[in-house]
């Protein structure tokens, strides 16, 4: 499924020497979007921090990424590295920097991430000057209508998506699998794991939270309290 953002990645990589970096919530497609992106390049290399033999060249040092990727022999084309949940090495803006500072010319590159890479703006920022962010939002109506960009902040003439993608996207939501599957099971299934993964990994790894638990339950409360008045006093002494 083409998405929007694939124009957007590529317009960055072709006028800009920044790195571009792709955050948003797990599982709405980052990964796929920079797969879909780097097909139309002519040379492309994924590092993905969980793959143990690529987090080893992470940890050897900028050297071992662009030895592998042939940074420094000669070539007319500069091939595009995808950088994935790079997030999780302790060092990685040390390591983004000195990536960048020696290999801009020789390179493009793509970050992405989630939960630790959307907090290094609260913090003293090294790499200013060196990326531009883009934010991956679930599908909504608009990029069901069309995934071209247009120039106008209002779209003049709104396009009409058909009432089978309407009532998808109401049942499933706007992350991209469940939507596509458009299946009760699965998607039940899909969110479950996605719950499970975020209470589990994503705020464990960004915050000093340890009752995951009651913070699971949390969520859950206020999920059902949806559109109803909020008690504050009542989430307190569950």
């Amino acid at each position: 499924m083409k998405r929007i953002y694939q124009e957007v990645l590529q317009g960055h990589l072709a006028k800009l020497r920044q790195m571009a970096f792709l955050m948003g919530p797990r599982q709405v497609g980052k990964t796929t979007v920079s797969h879909e992106t780097a097909v139309l390049w002519p040379h492309h290399f994924y590092f993905n921090w969980d793959n143990p033999v690529e987090k080893l060249l992470f940890l050897e040092g900028p050297k071992a990424i662009a030895a592998q990727a042939g940074l420094e022999e000669l070539s007319q084309e500069k091939p595009l590295l995808i950088f994935d949940e790079i997030h999780k090495f302790g060092k990685w803006k040390q390591f983004l920097k000195g990536f960048f500072d020696v290999y801009e010319k020789k390179s493009k590159i793509i970050v992405i991430g989630s939960a630790r890479l959307n907090v290094y703006k609260k913090g003293g920022d090294s790499l200013m000057g060196r990326y531009f962010y883009y934010r991956i939002h679930p599908l909504s109506v608009a990029e069901i209508a069309t995934t071209s960009l247009i120039k106008e902040e209002i779209r003049s003439s709104p396009s009409k998506i058909s009432n089978e993608d309407w009532e998808a996207l109401l049942e499933f939501g706007g992350f991209p699998e469940p939507y596509i599957q458009r299946n009760q099971e699965f998607s039940r299934r899909w969110q479950s794991i996605r719950k499970d993964q975020l209470f589990r990994e994503d705020i464990r790894d960004a915050t000093r939270i340890q009752e995951l638990a009651q913070l699971e339950l949390l969520a859950d409360l206020l999920r059902h309290q949806a559109a109803s008045a909020m008690d504050y006093q009542s989430l307190s002494k569950k």
